[in-house]
């Protein structure tokens, strides 16, 4: 509910695309839940409840984006994150060990866990901005993405940690 909350806490003009299925009988009463909050908060014209995508289209639905919210809370890793920053996209992220891949952005981008109005104002922010500056900030987070979560780092990451281990034997 808290991106409903917040998305109904904009101007009118934007949409909300949430994607996936759900998982069983307690999901699809959660999301149901959800559709009866969109019409209750007057948003369920700008909302729409998408099929799940195959992952080998994500990239697309991420660059068609102005912003992704991700509302997975700190100690869980999240890759969808940051696969919407790799597709450079400003991702609004609840979770505060993302706070090295937002490059300096969190004050940004990081919003509080369970708090729609500070969701609200930093989305609302983020989509005031120019194309130009939401595709800096996306470039900035692709960058950040690739020098600190990349194949090649981690394998440097991998070998330099051998490299103690041993280091630590002799």
């Amino acid at each position: 509910p808290l991106q409903l909350r917040a998305f109904a806490a904009l101007p009118p003009g934007y949409r909300l695309a949430i994607l996936g299925a759900t998982a069983g009988p307690d999901d699809e009463l959660f999301a149901q839940e959800l559709r009866a909050l969109a019409a209750e908060l007057g948003i369920a014209e700008s909302v729409t409840f998408e099929k799940p995508v195959p992952s080998e289209q994500l990239p697309a639905h991420y660059r068609r984006c102005a912003a992704h919210i991700n509302l997975t809370p700190a100690g869980f890793g999240d890759k969808v994150a940051w696969e919407a920053m790799s597709c450079a996209r400003p991702c609004l992220v609840a979770n505060s060990d993302f706070r090295e891949t937002l490059g300096g952005l969190d004050d940004q981008l990081l919003f509080k866990l369970g708090d729609s109005a500070d969701l609200a104002a930093k989305l609302r922010a983020v989509l005031e901005k120019t194309p130009a500056e939401r595709a800096e900030i996306g470039a900035t987070l692709r960058a950040q993405v690739q020098k600190l979560h990349s194949l090649p780092q981690l394998a440097d990451r991998i070998l330099e940690t051998i490299a103690q281990c041993r280091a630590r034997r002799t």
